[in-house]
């Protein structure tokens, strides 16, 4: 009879032997799949704008897209709205005036949950050709006021695609702007000198110096929020635009708000109800920015 502490010697042989083997077939086929991952992902971008290069700037978010000179000639983002049966995994191509160039739809295959005859026709070339050439203001579904036909029997689906490219649209469209658009900023400026590349520069007119321009980062409820602001020699402020962010749709990204942005022209305003953190954060970063920079106004 095979005594009790032969019985242990033996499954722990077995699981050493397959721990090994397992962690080797793991690091070989690991990097494999990381590549296989990579050549989807490349493929899918290409399928939604004209490009030759794609750099990440939102990592397997929102990546740019350039030609063959380098010049950007748009962004592709990824959205991920609630549909009737999941998340649908959504990625979509913007050129440099807003428009939308192709979206492509995850298949069932490739996780999408919606119910198959019906919902899942949401990637068929039909539905998702109505988009190209459409902006923020076109992409609803006709009963919301847009000029996307649902798909019959399947509006839950036609209404998550629609509402979900429109929010990324709103999210992301911010990384096709010119990255420093100072004079918009700091208008009546009309040159500006750079003090600390890509941070600070003095805002110029017949030589006179009018104020600064300045580029802040803070941390924000979800991420980092990037900003610019341009103050004059009595630090009153000229302008102030939100470069970038990653706060949470219909709540945190309400900081982008212009009246609420143009609030500041008149004095640093309250947090916005409902999004505390987030306008919270923007206000204190602007603030100290202010202060560790208006030494440059003497």
């Amino acid at each position: 009879m095979i005594s009790t502490r032969s019985m242990v010697i033996t499954l722990l042989v077995v699981a050493i032997v397959c721990s090994v083997v397992l962690s080797f077939v793991y690091s070989y086929t690991a990097p494999r799949i990381e590549d296989t991952q990579k050549e989807l992902t490349l493929a899918g971008l290409r399928e939604v704008i004209k490009a030759n290069v794609f750099t990440a700037v939102v990592p397997d978010t929102v990546w740019e897209a350039m030609d063959s000179a380098n010049n950007l000639v748009g962004i592709v983002f990824r959205v991920f709205p609630q549909g009737y049966g999941g998340p649908i995994p959504i990625m979509v191509g913007l050129d440099l005036e807003g428009s939308i160039t192709g979206i492509r739809i995850a298949s069932a295959a490739e996780g999408l949950k919606e119910t198959p005859g019906l919902g899942v026709k949401i990637t068929e070339p039909d539905f998702r050709g109505q988009f190209i050439g459409k902006t923020l203001e076109n992409v609803l579904i006709r009963k919301d006021g847009g000029d996307i036909d649902a798909i019959t029997a399947a509006t839950i689906s036609s209404r998550a695609v629609c509402n979900g490219i429109k929010q990324g649209i709103e999210k992301f469209a911010s990384y096709l702007c010119p990255p420093f658009d100072k004079c918009r900023i700091f208008p009546g400026a009309q040159d500006f000198a750079k003090i600390i590349p890509e941070i600070l520069w003095y805002a110029l007119k017949d030589n006179d110096t009018l104020g600064i321009v300045f580029v802040g980062t803070v941390q924000g409820y979800a991420g980092q929020i990037k900003f610019i602001v341009g103050i004059t020699d009595k630090t009153e402020i000229t302008g102030i635009e939100i470069l970038s962010s990653n706060e949470t749709p219909g709540i945190g990204e309400a900081i982008r708000d212009k009246v609420f942005l143009n609030s500041f022209k008149d004095k640093i305003p309250d947090a916005i109800t409902g999004a505390t953190i987030s306008s919270r954060a923007l206000i204190d970063g602007v603030k100290s920015k202010i202060e560790e920079y208006k030494g440059y106004l003497k």
